[in-house]
């Protein structure tokens, strides 16, 4: 038996899911059960991503899963394969480029130090088709028409023989339309119309090599749908990573995802759902009329973090933990911080996290825009992306979530089981079962601006009190120990049926 977490795929900078998925593997694993990740996304970063989260040997992707390529760890290969194409044309090789007769024929790309892309040009200059090379493989090319448009990606086996062909066709802007999807597998060809098709095949594929695997949906964009096209009878369970609402209220609208899942559960295509807090359980199993709601929290807190005294962290350092996106509302964080300046001269604050979504380009520069009008770049601070946020967290005062609606916080949960106080906005979900409202943190009510400015100069005018909250912090967050996250996993799969 194996559970497979479903995700899009692992980045080198990994989002909270992704962290989440790489630890629920190491728990699952703990308690002698096989679980392995998902991808449903091509990854040229894998191996780099699979350093950085710990997860070496427990990702399946599809294509790659298709493609079984024998992946080459010494770089050296990436050289040879450089010269061996450039040598057969007879082009002049030019530091990251190649030419002839002057005119550039080959552009040579690279990723985290190894060969990632060669494209090709012909003699008049248009873009011919890229190569695509994964750990010293030729894995995929795209191949353009003469307005640089995509036609066809074809994805190749260890023989170098295309096995996974996507075709695509001008659409609106002459923006390329996924078509046809052809893959060769078992020794014949397999067409979908569609890439959940596709990914629905693949997911029985791995459901029909192993009679007592369980799915679970970490991703539930790229997951659903292709639940729906499944053939083979497995478990499916969705996992909620944010509220299920709009706005996060237990009577508003559906997020356009979800509004299947009633049908799913009736159908048989979703066994059950699971959610990071009781309210938002308790709400689910409200909204979608079932029993099969569960409540288990997305991460665990370390068993080995080692308390830091609050007299060793740096004096009114605050941070704030999300990315820049609209929902975070963190431009409430950065007025409230700029109004308490004055007061205390030594407040700085430091935003950590992605500057930038696919979704959401205006938020980040628009945060960017309220510190330097307030000329307060000197102490409001935006630091991006870490993948360690152990010594964030050591040195902080305070950290504060202001978000409109919260999946879990996992944010809370990390600077909790560091000591770090908290402040955050009482919303769905999360904030009032991580945070113990005066007593390791305090709660604000949603959206009071004028409250959170109050809430912070009261704390911030009584060190003690924060003293207090942070060796508070370090018991009450042993309810997210390791073990009881893992016995609630294992009370879900006793309820379930899934194991003895």
């Amino acid at each position: 038996m194996a559970n497979y977490f479903i995700t899009s795929m692992e980045d080198p900078m990994p989002s909270a899911i992704e962290i989440a998925q790489a630890k629920r593997i190491k728990l699952f694993n703990a308690n002698g059960q096989n679980a392995k990740i998902v991808e449903t996304e091509y990854n040229n970063a894998h191996a780099y991503a699979q350093r950085n989260l710990g997860t070496e040997g427990k990702v399946i992707n599809l294509y790659q899963y298709f493609q079984n390529l024998n992946y080459q760890d010494d770089p050296v290969i990436d050289r040879v394969i450089i010269n061996q194409i450039t040598q057969m044309s007879g082009y002049e090789l030019r530091n990251n480029a190649a030419y002839k007769d002057n005119k550039l024929r080959l552009k040579i790309g690279f990723l985290y130090n190894r060969l990632y892309s060669i494209d090709y040009y012909d003699r008049y200059g248009f873009l011919d088709r890229t190569d695509y090379y994964d750990q010293g493989c030729l894995s995929f090319t795209d191949f353009y028409e003469d307005k640089g448009r995509l036609v066809l990606t074809q994805y190749y086996n260890d023989n170098s023989k295309p096995i996974i062909l996507m075709h695509y066709r001008g659409g609106e802007g002459n923006s390329p339309i996924l078509t046809l999807i052809q893959l060769y597998y078992r020794d014949v060809w397999h067409n979908f119309d569609s890439i959940t098709a596709f990914r629905a095949y693949f997911f029985d594929e791995l459901a029909q090599n192993d009679l007592k695997a369980v799915f679970f949906a970490d991703r539930s964009e790229r997951t659903l749908y292709e639940f729906q096209q499944m053939r083979q009878i497995v478990p499916r369970y969705l996992i909620f990573h944010s509220s299920v609402t709009v706005d996060g209220q237990r009577n508003g609208r559906l997020f356009g995802m979800y509004e299947s899942i009633s049908d799913m559960l009736n159908q048989g295509s979703l066994n059950g759902l699971i959610s990071s807090t009781n309210q938002e359980a308790d709400d689910v199993a409200n909204i979608f009329k079932t029993n099969h709601s569960y409540a288990i929290p997305v991460t665990y807190a370390s068993d080995n973090i080692k308390p830091v005294s609050f007299a060793n962290r740096t004096p009114y350092n605050l941070i704030a933990v999300a990315r820049l996106s609209e929902e975070k509302r963190l431009d409430h964080i950065i007025r409230a911080v700029i109004k308490l300046k004055p007061k205390y001269p030594q407040l700085n604050l430091t935003f950590y996290g992605y500057e930038q979504s696919t979704t959401d380009k205006v938020t980040g520069p628009s945060l960017h825009n309220l510190v330097i009008q307030n000329h307060a770049q000197n102490y409001i601070h935006f630091a991006g992306f870490l993948n360690n946020l152990d010594n964030v967290y050591n040195n902080a005062w305070l950290e504060i979530l202001t978000s409109k609606y919260e999946g879990f916080a996992m944010a809370l949960l990390e600077a909790q089981e560091h000591g770090c106080p908290a402040v955050a906005y009482n919303v769905n979900y999360g904030p009032k079962e991580i945070i113990t409202d005066n007593y390791t943190g305090k709660l604000v009510q949603a959206g009071n601006e004028v409250q959170l400015v109050q809430t912070l100069d009261a704390l911030l005018s009584h060190p003690a009190i924060l003293a207090d909250y942070s060796k508070n912090a370090y018991s009450v967050v042993r309810k997210y120990s390791f073990s009881n996250v893992a016995n609630a996993w294992h009370n879900f799969e006793l309820r379930e049926n899934l194991v003895n």
